[in-house]
């Protein structure tokens, strides 16, 4: 994944985690300003499509960090 990703898969999980009040509204603002960002750098890619590509790179990253069940020890 590359930085410009990741930072927007970490800005758009922080949005989700803060979920309502004025800290997840600065955080949206974060993300959206940081979408603004890599759209300017990227004139071919529509704001659609980049969200999107986002949202399946956070459900990704989400099962990544999940931890594997442990194997029971041999008995």
């Amino acid at each position: 994944m590359s930085a410009e990703l990741e930072a927007l898969v970490l800005a758009l999980d922080a949005v989700l985690q803060a979920r309502s009040g004025d800290e997840a509204k600065q955080l949206e603002a974060v993300y959206l300003t940081r979408l603004d960002n890599v759209l300017a750098r990227r004139p071919g890619v529509s704001r659609e499509r980049l969200m999107r590509v986002v949202d399946f790179a956070h459900t990704q990253w989400l099962r990544a960090q999940r931890q594997p069940p442990t194997l029971p020890p041999r008995a």
